[in-house]
């Protein structure tokens, strides 16, 4: 049987038509607005926000999300030792599931999305996607709903973390917040609370015992209300205290991590006198991570 397995993400902006293209889509889709109205709200938002935006890309030299994903795949298609293939498909940019399979024939598809934590605003939009694109083909089409509680994937979270240990240091697990009309719906929050409670433990184990462990959520956007606390008060909150961040929802560094959490967040925990602000790695192509994939990918695909 011929298998592949296929990488989902959100995508990114390697340049500023890039990100319209992925503002537009996101405001589209019906798991991020449900209601009629985005058709009129998209191209408003996009229209309104793409400039303010394409500047904080620019600081970080654009997207590096096709860079790192793009590493990680050429990894675990070493490890894949030609029994399956590996692909990756973004949600809002090129390259779609339709681009990728247009041409291709599989027996079995895993999806297998780089969200950690199940929400219907990430990995079911993303299966809503693949569902429409695979429902008349011949094709065995497995799944990955989360993977936050998984022994191997936290044993690589806690290796990051052990390179920023301080004593005195408090640790903030930073997720993506979600509207609150959109997380009373989902298992999204309760995943990442869950998340947070297994990491906690497992540095206690390893005698990592920081001056206070948070949970924080960053990306708000618009005045509705959104899951609390954000990262901004719970800084203001442990200032001037050394801090370690680590970006709990995400897997690869991309304009969340890289310039919100590693420009726009350090600009306010240094307007709270804080000098130590660290900010961990996401798993991005380390090689443990790309193990990771390929023992899970064998293990759903029935691959000794």
């Amino acid at each position: 049987m011929k298998k592949a397995v296929v990488l989902l993400n959100m995508g990114g902006a390697r340049s500023k038509k890039e990100l319209k293209e992925f503002l537009k889509n996101m405001f589209l889709d019906k798991r991020i607005i449900a209601s009629p109205i985005r058709y009129i709200i998209s191209p408003l938002i996009t229209f309104l926000r793409v400039r303010k935006v394409w500047e904080n890309y620019k600081l970080i030299g654009g997207s590096k999300i096709y860079e790192h994903t793009q590493n990680l795949i050429c990894k675990i298609n070493t490890l894949s030792n030609g029994e399956y293939d590996v692909f990756f498909a973004m949600r809002y940019t090129c390259p779609k599931i339709a681009d990728i399979f247009q041409d291709k024939n599989y027996d079995e598809v895993l999806l297998f999305p780089l969200y950690p934590h199940f929400s219907s605003t990430t990995t079911l939009s993303s299966f809503d996607e693949a569902d429409i694109f695979f429902k008349d083909k011949r094709i065995k089409l497995r799944k990955i709903e989360h993977f936050f509680d998984d022994i191997y994937f936290n044993e690589i979270i806690i290796s990051e973390i052990k390179k920023h240990y301080k004593k005195d240091a408090h640790l903030i697990f930073s997720a993506h917040s979600l509207p609150i009309s959109i997380a009373k719906k989902d298992t999204y929050e309760g995943h990442i609370k869950r998340h947070v409670e297994t990491l906690s433990k497992k540095l206690e184990d390893e005698k990592m015992r920081f001056a206070g462990i948070h949970l924080a959520y960053q990306s708000k956007l618009g005045p509705i209300k959104w899951l609390e606390p954000s990262l901004a008060k719970v800084l203001k909150t442990i200032a001037p205290s050394p801090v370690v961040i680590y970006p709990i929802s995400f897997t690869i560094d991309n304009s969340e991590t890289d310039f919100e959490l590693g420009i726009y967040y350090k600009n306010i925990a240094s307007n709270f006198g804080i000098t130590s602000y660290e900010l961990c790695k996401t798993q991005n192509d380390n090689d443990e991570f790309a193990k990771f994939i390929d023992e899970k990918s064998r293990e759903i695909l029935d691959i000794k």
